[in-house]
């Protein structure tokens, strides 16, 4: 164990060297200032990084006791969990200093361990690494539908070069692979010698059905990641092909022969190499091409010698053969409530990793856990509890957890899923796809007056014939089943998708608010343009602030929305998929103001108010 005032100082020796600024105006090697290294030092320390439960951690003195950065991994993803945690850590004092100071020295112990050598190797012999990342090569994300296969996935592959498929029952070769199609192309006019029509020198042409080979996904991620290893083999850029429902199509009929790259040796590239077709191979050979002539792979020795020195890679650039490199993934999802559509046989089962993706509570992209309510007659029930009471009832009626629902199955909007959507949607599938073949046996399935209580009578007809959904029976069913009842009142942690005009997605009785606003009197902006613009007017109005002071100044309203206004650095920091920010040049830096939230709860309200008791000579108003 690395004595832990050595590694303090080696810490703060990394924090103030090789934690870069990308700030244009530091010229200090472009890393960040003195303060905020010793910031990093500072909330990574056990009084302020555990300050909001110090009992909870109280077997840990000082964090510069681990040296593990696996252990400091399991440290930080405990905190972020934490409702209580991610409070203090985005209060306006600390602007989640204390996550991304763990962060920061995961970082250095990562980075530490790798040059010390204490993690895995490189692989030399094919300047490729041995899959340090740990990812599998073909693995298949699986479980009921709503659990977050294809989220997970987003996760792992953001910033990757992903092509993504959906296989369905009409999914075969051609549409997988590739194929002559017909397509439109300019073709010369001909006269009846068949030679071509002229206007001077120029050949007229005409637009034409044409017939040419036409990659699909798996041709274009094949050829990229060969292209990739081409441009740099000891660090080639990862492909990632998706195929989303991959049971929903006849993975036999779609795979053909490709069913034999799958196999793969300990250093990622196929076993068994096939032979193309001749109009692939001709496809590839033209794909392979730079400028008419065939690119070229920097380690072609050493991966011949995988194949017992036969000119494998030759052959792969000319199209002769296929053979998967060590930077293709082939990653799928897979809803067990459709495995019976088409099973998929045992030996294309063994050449795949399963990540089982198991039913749990939902979490933000801060680690808080989601609250949502459904929408009864007379009150709110809780979601989760829903799923719990509901999946228990289908795990006795089917024996399986095929059927079971993951938490976002249904999503909510301003934290509710209306009446409308849960009947249209979870109601519908549970009538349909579970209980219609298990039968409706039970008090949950029992009207007022212990009829059954059938899908149709959660629907009547206004006198134009529509269908209006009977909340009064979705509050009896939520009752029958013995939901809990949403009393809380938190505000929802995840913000409903909004358009371009910032306004949101809302249930069919709510419709939407396309009300727009004016910065002292000019402008007509929508609700996700306006704090921007605000700031930007600020900058103006102040153009001898510095971007740390205008930050400053605008923390002072509150975290109005999620990550309201941040620095590059807290931008840089976050790991979230959809990072919905405006960026905006302050002296020589960059600002980032969230552009998605304020339709949530009249938050565009509480920001018009807020900055309008603020003498910054700015005043915002409502245009009628």
């Amino acid at each position: 164990m690395t004595n832990p005032h050595i590694l303090k100082q080696e810490f703060i020796e990394y924090a103030r060297t090789c934690i870069l600024s990308r700030r244009p105006s530091n010229k200090e090697n472009f890393v960040i200032g003195r303060s905020a290294a010793d910031s990093y030092v500072s909330f990574v320390e056990v009084d302020k990084l555990f300050s909001y439960n110090p009992e909870k951690w109280k077997d840990i003195n000082s964090i510069f006791d681990i040296d593990s950065s696996e252990r400091i991994k399991e440290i930080y993803l405990e905190l972020v969990s934490d409702s209580e945690f991610n409070r203090i850590d985005s209060q306006e004092a600390s602007q989640y200093f204390r996550s991304n100071a763990i962060k920061q020295y995961y970082c250095f112990l990562k980075a530490r361990e790798v040059v010390l050598g204490n993690t895995k190797p490189i692989d030399q012999s094919l300047g490729n690494t041995k899959n340090v990342d740990n990812l599998s090569y073909q693995q298949i994300f699986y479980g009921a539908p709503g659990t977050g296969k294809s989220h997970r996935i987003n996760e792992e592959t953001e910033g990757e070069s992903v092509i993504r498929t959906t296989f369905h029952p009409d999914s075969d070769y051609s549409t997988f692979v590739g194929a002559y199609k017909p397509t439109m192309g300019l073709l010369p006019i001909c006269d009846e010698r068949g030679q071509p029509m002229k206007i001077g020198s120029s050949v007229l042409h005409k637009e034409q059905i044409i017939y040419e080979f036409v990659d699909q996904a798996f041709l274009q991620a094949y050829v990229n990641a060969w292209k990739y290893y081409a441009q740099n083999s000891f660090a080639a850029k990862k492909q990632f092909l998706v195929i989303e429902e991959i049971n929903r199509g006849n993975c036999a009929q779609i795979f053909g022969d490709l069913f034999q790259l799958l196999d793969r040796n300990d250093t990622g590239f196929s076993v068994y190499p096939i032979n193309a077709d001749k109009d692939m191979k001709k496809q590839l050979a033209k794909a392979f091409k730079k400028d008419g002539v065939t690119i070229s792979i920097p380690n072609a020795d050493k991966i011949n010698a995988l194949y017992k020195g036969k000119d494998i890679v030759s052959k792969v650039l000319s199209g002769e053969i296929l053979v998967l490199p060590n930077n293709l993934y082939i990653w799928a999802t897979m809803n067990t409530s459709d495995q019976s559509l088409f099973p998929i046989d045992s030996a294309f089962k063994r050449r795949w990793e399963w990540q089982y993706m198991p039913i749990g509570k939902g979490y933000d992209e801060n680690g808080q856990e989601i609250k949502w309510a459904i929408e009864g007659a007379t009150k709110k029930f809780s979601w989760w509890s829903f799923l719990e009471k509901i999946n228990a009832q289908v795990g006795e009626a089917t024996q399986s957890e095929d059927k079971k629902l993951g938490f976002f199955f249904c999503k909510a909007t301003d934290g509710v899923i209306s009446a409308e959507k849960f009947v249209g949607k979870v109601i519908f599938y549970l009538w349909n796809d579970v209980f219609k073949n298990n039968g409706f046996e039970g008090p949950i399935f029992k009207d007022v007056d212990g009829t059954e209580l059938s899908f149709a009578k959660f629907y009547n007809s206004d006198m134009k014939g529509d269908a209006i959904v009977q909340k009064d029976k979705v509050e009896l069913f939520l009752n029958n089943l013995g939901v809990e009842e949403f009393k809380d009142g938190n505000i929802p942690s995840v913000e409903p998708e909004e358009d371009e005009d910032g306004n949101q997605e809302s249930s069919p009785s709510t419709g939407r608010d396309y009300t727009k606003f004016s910065i002292n009197g000019v402008g007509n902006y929508a609700k996700n343009n306006l704090a921007a613009e605000c700031v930007k007017k600020y900058i103006e109005l102040n153009p001898t602030k510095t971007a740390e002071d205008v930050l400053n100044d605008w923390r002072s309203l509150g975290n109005i929305v999620p990550h309201f206004i941040e620095s590059k650095e807290q931008y840089d920091a976050r790991t979230d998929n959809s990072k919905r920010s405006h960026e905006i040049a302050c002296g020589g830096a960059a600002i980032y103001v969230a552009h998605n939230g304020y339709g949530n709860n009249g938050k565009v309200l509480v920001l018009m108010d807020a900055v309008n008791q603020k003498d910054w000579g700015i005043t915002i108003q409502k245009n009628v």
